[in-house]
């Protein structure tokens, strides 16, 4: 089976599909899927003059007709907006002042230039032909195998001053020789971008009592305005103590949901002064002693902690592996690892004048609301914990 290049105009391979020399459903492929919204999406890629996936055509070594093996619904959208069936959308992102002023023209209204421009623009196909005839069948399948991206590599898409900013902050990491030895889980996949551009979007609210979509991810990368200066460092910052502290032994263990909730905790702690930038020994005290209490501390242990820990720590741990994308959740679990802090540095008689504050906060949340999860997370929220500003 041979590949031959071919980049054909549109206007070309509108006249083949009109004389029927192309065929766009051949009897393997599937009905015509497409919604209007991402027929108008092609159309918009064709404007701007930005790349269109390859089309994969089978040919006729006797009619030198041609049959669609990969491509179907790309070609289709390009025949419904010329034959009429749907108008440029002007409001796909990112905006573009022209487009905008095409909005909700079709084909044959469309000012005599642009129509050119559309007609001459040339699509990279692929004839297949010399093939035997399990070849096109088997290229269709690997064409065709699922490859679902994570949302962060998707983001990745989006070149811009933001995607920037998390890249050289996730690129701190790996120059410290952080990853899954220290964080219990790897890089695969964009997992930290992931954690980090929450955490960023997070800083820039300046709460965590918002929940967080993946709208709203895509939005921040999309944005043609970087991190502000103070916002980058302050992330800088908490990543560079955090990591640090991460180095001690044994090591933490974390999912992306208590990565999260972790890094949040030292961007409110170094926003308040709790933590001096030029020491992460704190931090990496603070870790072994929640993760010791988190694995020895039984349900039924009424140790001398200054809170109940031993009833908290399990509403944390159940938090951090069900429902943890909710804000309730996400507010639970920062309560807590403050509760255990103030133990720790109740413990460890460490002193700072913003802790007294913070323990008087907890105090009244917890003898107002009990240990329900669910009236405890009512409680937190309404008493304005989430602000981290």
């Amino acid at each position: 089976m041979r590949l031959v290049p071919w980049d054909p105009d549109i206007q070309t391979v509108m006249t083949r599909i009109e004389s029927a020399a192309l065929d766009l459903q051949p009897n393997f492929q599937r009905g015509e899927v497409w919604p209007k919204s991402k027929k108008q999406r092609l159309i918009d890629s064709v404007l701007r003059e930005w790349h269109v996936p390859p089309i994969h055509v089978i040919e006729n070594p006797d009619t030198r007709k041609q049959e669609v093996l990969d491509g179907q619904q790309r070609l289709v959208a390009i025949r419904d907006f010329v034959r009429g069936e749907f108008a440029v959308d002007g409001s796909i992102e990112p905006l573009d002042s022209k487009i905008q002023n095409l909005d909700g023209v079709k084909y044959r209204s469309l000012p005599d230039e642009v129509q050119r421009q559309f007609d001459q623009f040339t699509l990279r196909l692929y004839r297949i032909v010399d093939f035997k005839p399990s070849e096109p069948a088997e290229l269709f399948y690997r064409l065709n195998q699922p490859s679902n991206l994570t949302g962060a590599e998707q983001r990745n898409a989006f070149y811009g001053p933001v995607r920037d900013q998390i890249r050289e902050l996730v690129h701190s990491l790996e120059s410290r020789g952080i990853g899954k030895e220290q964080f219990g889980f790897s890089n695969a996949r964009m997992a930290y971008d992931d954690v980090i551009c929450r955490v960023a979007l997070t800083v820039k609210r300046g709460t965590i009592a918002t929940k967080i979509i993946g709208n709203d991810l895509v939005e921040l990368y999309r944005s043609e305005e970087a991190l502000s200066e103070r916002d980058y460092q302050h992330l800088e910052q908490c990543l560079g103590i955090f990591a640090e502290a991460c180095m001690t032994d044994p090591k933490p263990k974390f999912n992306k949901a208590t990565l999260y909730s972790w890094l949040i905790f030292s961007v409110r702690g170094i926003s308040l002064g709790v933590f001096d930038l030029s020491n992460s020994e704190i931090i990496a005290s603070f870790l072994r002693y929640f993760f010791y209490i988190s694995l020895n501390l039984g349900q039924d242990d009424t140790n001398s902690s200054r809170f109940p820990l031993h009833l908290l720590i399990p509403i944390h741990d159940d938090r951090a592996t069900s429902r943890v994308a909710d804000v309730s959740s996400i507010i639970l679990r920062d309560f807590i690892i403050w509760c255990a802090f103030l133990d720790f540095a109740n413990v460890v008689a460490f002193d700072n004048a913003e802790l007294e504050s913070i323990d008087e906060t907890i105090s009244s949340i917890l003898s107002s609301a009990g240990l329900d999860p669910d009236v405890l997370g009512r409680h937190i929220l309404s008493s304005g914990w989430g602000e981290l500003k």
